[in-house]
């Protein structure tokens, strides 16, 4: 039986303003010109020390840096790596690459060895390495690894011009220079940098891929500020607010892009701080402090803030509540009644996508577990089954969007590209839901095999690269199981080889060695939290592996 069109699952909402056509050295400029005093960064590290950065410092210190790029060789599109804290000196050295022309991308450590980044440096050949290295420490291990001091040696990533370390100087080798050393040098004469250009390539992210080659998406300048304007106009972001969010520089949710976009002050933190779980209180006294208008708050702070409703009163400036990036359920959010008595915003995109849907509320009774309400101005957003047609409405299926600011394709994987993004325009999410009668999104789960941590996510193939090496281990398989705080964490699984026999603590031993214990980027590790021996692994009737039934046993012999 044939469904009339609105019946169907397919929704939009027109673009009713003007789009954002300019770069991003553009902007800094103008929202300097514009209130040069205004505190454009606040950030407070490690040691709860706060750091500001003005609109004009941020643009002084971005161009300063920039003509020192372009005097060590930077040209014009070549890509730059981040293996870089959290902090305002990442912000402004990322920054400053794209005013000279550079594309940054990120690295995140969590493989002791780092062999998994070398890899990612190799495929993105990249051309200068920013990385935080002291001597001891694994980052200065690596850097020995990936630029050897020998001036003969080329090192495993050849590609590279030029190491800048931020911490001590190696004289033995003249391609490595210390951030501090390059801040300082004097120029000669003028340095012109370049005409960086709206749909020039602004950053690449670096995404798993479920086929072990990891996915580097595009994005230009035009596509990440246009999408966070009309985020930013949901949310109730402008250029007067003051906004909390504790997610690195490094990920698309945390990258600068609303005060580029709107000039709002960004309110941030050392993401390591949030996750630990043992800063709830200063948190909430950075808010108050702070004056925070608009927070985003991932699903372990609002985990944390439950057993916490007397720091209520550190919320009176706090008009929104944002969540996204992961799903959280109705009963961990009704919790916080009595301490969210603001608007609340659910909030859905994807790095390809950026900002799709949005759920407002001013009253958390409305919450459904996996609402992401209805498309922002400018997207359009239906149900499709497994042939591609349309579903009528109520019925589950992929979840796609058509954007005009959607992302510029997957370096170097056209055909990937061409996989998810069909001859019309749309773009197949990978997850899994439906669109009630009153035309809100719900998502239900996700087609792809992810494992959701503190707002990251983490392909299985990632670890379980990892646990093949471990000795006497016939298969390996790498699940997420629930946790209250991070949603969810990693259970590693191994069946060993015949006549062979492995441990529980074996296995928690092998991760002990193997991976670290917290990414020193994002704070948020993929390291194993659970270990669990299999007799064999489960299969599906396609002789695939059964990573359901592996994810059942794993919480029934856990208890959760």
């Amino acid at each position: 039986m044939s469904s009339s069109t609105q019946e169907l699952s397919y929704s939009f909402c027109p673009l009713n303003d003007h789009f954002i056509y300019q770069s991003l050295p553009d902007r800094l400029r103008m929202l300097a010109k514009e209130d040069p005093n205004r505190e454009a960064f606040v950030f407070y590290s490690m040691d709860h020390t706060r750091n500001v950065l003005t609109r004009q410092e941020v643009l002084e210190q971005t161009t300063h840096l920039a003509k020192r790029l372009v005097h060590l060789g930077l040209e014009k599109g070549n890509t730059v790596a981040f293996l870089m804290k959290n902090s305002l000196q990442m912000l402004i050295c990322n920054m400053a690459v794209v005013m000279a022309g550079g594309i940054p991308f990120f690295l995140s450590s969590t493989i002791k060895d780092g062999r998994d980044l070398i890899a990612t440096l190799r495929h993105m050949e990249g051309s200068f390495l920013f990385i935080d290295a002291s001597d001891g420490d694994e980052n200065w291990e690596l850097v020995n690894r990936i630029w050897p001091s020998g001036e003969n040696s080329s090192g495993e990533t050849p590609s590279l011009k030029s190491v800048i370390i931020n911490g001590r100087a190696d004289e033995c080798c003249k391609r490595r220079i210390s951030l501090e050393s390059l801040i300082k040098l004097q120029l000669s004469g003028t340095k012109e940098l370049p005409v960086v250009l709206p749909e020039d390539t602004l950053v690449y992210f670096c995404t798993s891929g479920s086929t072990g080659q990891p996915k580097v998406v595009t994005i230009t300048h035009y596509s990440l500020f246009n999408w966070t304007k009309q985020a930013n106009k949901g949310f109730g972001i402008t250029s007067q607010s003051r906004f909390f969010n504790d997610r690195s520089f490094s990920w698309i949710f945390g990258y600068p892009r609303t005060y580029v976009t709107d000039g709002a002050t960004r309110i941030c933190v050392d993401p390591r701080i949030s996750v630990s779980g043992n800063h709830v209180e200063f948190l909430c006294d950075v808010i108050e402090r702070e004056n925070c208008d608009v927070i985003f708050l991932p699903g372990y702070l609002t985990a944390d803030l439950k057993s916490r409703l007397y720091l209520k009163h550190k919320f009176q400036s706090v008009t929104t509540q944002i969540w996204g990036g992961e799903r959280l359920s109705k009963q961990n959010i009704a919790g916080l009644k009595s301490l969210f008595s603001m608007r609340i915003c659910s909030f859905y995109g994807t790095t390809e996508a950026g900002g799709v849907s949005l759920f407002v509320s001013n009253d958390i009774n409305e919450y459904e577990d996996g609402i992401i309400g209805k498309p922002l101005h400018g997207v359009e957003m239906k149900i499709i089954d497994s042939l591609g047609n349309t579903l009528p409405a109520g019925q589950s299926g992929e979840i796609c969007t058509r954007i005009t600011w959607r992302f510029d394709g997957y370096h170097k994987m056209p055909d990937m590209f061409t996989a998810v993004v069909d001859n019309q325009g749309w773009f197949h999410t990978s997850d899994f839901g439906h669109m009630r009668k009153d035309g809100n999104f719900i998502v239900e789960g996700r087609l792809k095999e992810v494992i959701s941590s503190g707002g990251y996510d983490f392909f299985p193939w990632s670890i379980e690269n990892v646990l093949k090496n471990m000795p006497n281990a016939a298969h390996v398989i790498a699940v997420g199981v629930p946790d209250q705080r991070l949603g969810q964490v990693v259970c590693a699984c191994v069946v060993p080889k015949v006549d062979h026999v492995i441990m529980d603590v074996d296995i928690q031993k092998f991760c002990d060695d193997e991976f670290s214990e917290h990414a020193s980027v994002i704070g948020v590790s993929n390291k194993p939290q659970y270990h669990m021996v299999l007799e064999n692994l489960p299969l599906t009737s396609t002789g695939k592996i059964d990573r359901r039934t592996v994810a059942k046993l794993a919480m029934a012999k856990l208890g959760l």
